[in-house]
This record gives structure tokens, sequence and C-alpha cells, in this order.
């Protein structure tokens, strides 16, 4: 399958998105959200996963989306950056699909100099937009992130997801 690329396919306002599968831990039904005070903007907020305590990452602010209120019907995405376990609150999560990289269009054909976006793909079921993981945090934004998590921030049980 080495010319096949496995991608997380999700839609987020109306648009399809995607991952790569290798960046993905899980997905899980969305839980509350516990708030940080002076946390970097692209961070909602913490949620315990298990134990461990994750940031959430406003991926809706981060795509210049319009922000909306987390609803039970959300998903969260558990996944891995280059550098810690992430989570990220979907509108759905539309399955794992295989594309021949041959159809995935890269970005600097279609969108040059657009910010997080790997390439798109999907042309003929509509667009998809696949996403690079590794891009959504600066390096500054991840050190305030580490911060954050080595103050032990205390979290409610009812909040885990």
């Amino acid at each position: 399958m080495s010319g096949v690329e496995r991608l997380l396919v999700f839609a987020l306002a109306g648009l399809h998105c995607a991952l790569e599968i290798s960046k993905i831990d899980r997905i899980v039904p969305a839980v509350e959200i516990s708030p940080v005070p002076q946390a970097p903007e692209i961070v909602l907020g913490l949620v315990n996963v298990q134990g461990r305590i994750l940031p959430v990452l406003n991926i809706r602010r981060l795509f210049r989306l319009p922000a909306i209120e987390t609803a039970p019907a959300d998903r969260m995405v558990i996944a891995r950056t280059a550098n810690r376990p992430v989570v990220m609150v979907v509108d759905d999560v539309l399955g794992v699909k295989e594309f021949s990289r041959e159809d995935i269009v890269p970005l600097d054909q279609v969108y040059p100099g657009i910010e997080y976006l790997d390439g798109i793909t999907g042309i003929g079921e509509g667009i998809i937009y696949i996403y690079d993981l590794d891009s959504f945090l600066s390096s500054e934004e991840d050190a305030e992130i580490e911060q954050l998590l080595a103050a032990g921030m205390p979290m409610p049980d009812a909040r885990e997801a």
C-alpha cells in the first residue's frame, strides 16, 4: 500500500477536513472543557483523558471559522503532534478514507502560502482539506502549553473523556 494515504476525515463548519491517520490516537464523545486563564489563544482549555490532562486546541479559530459552543453531539479527536498529544473538537467524524497519493494535490499548486494545509483531495466527492497537525502550534505556543501542564491544573473528575 505504498501509494496510498490513509486519512481521518471529519466535518468542521460544513468543510470536510482530514489528518493523517498515523497522527490519531482515538475519537471520543465531547466532554466539558475546563477553561484555563492566561492560556494561549489557540487553547480552548483542558480535558482529562484517562488521567492525562490534555490541551484542547481551538481549531475553529486557527482556521478562521466562526466560534460555537461545544455540543454533546460533537466529537473530540485525540491526536499527536511531534511534541505532545492534543485534543480537537470537530462537528462529526466521517471515517477513515484511503486516497492514492496521485489524487492528493500539493498545497503549493492550489493555495500557495495558506497556513496549516498540507494538500487537498477528493475532488470528485467534494474537496477534502488535508491539514498538517504539526504546524498548528508555534514553538512559543507549545512552550506556553508545556508551562500550563507543568503547573498541574486540577480537573474535576466529571470532565474526563
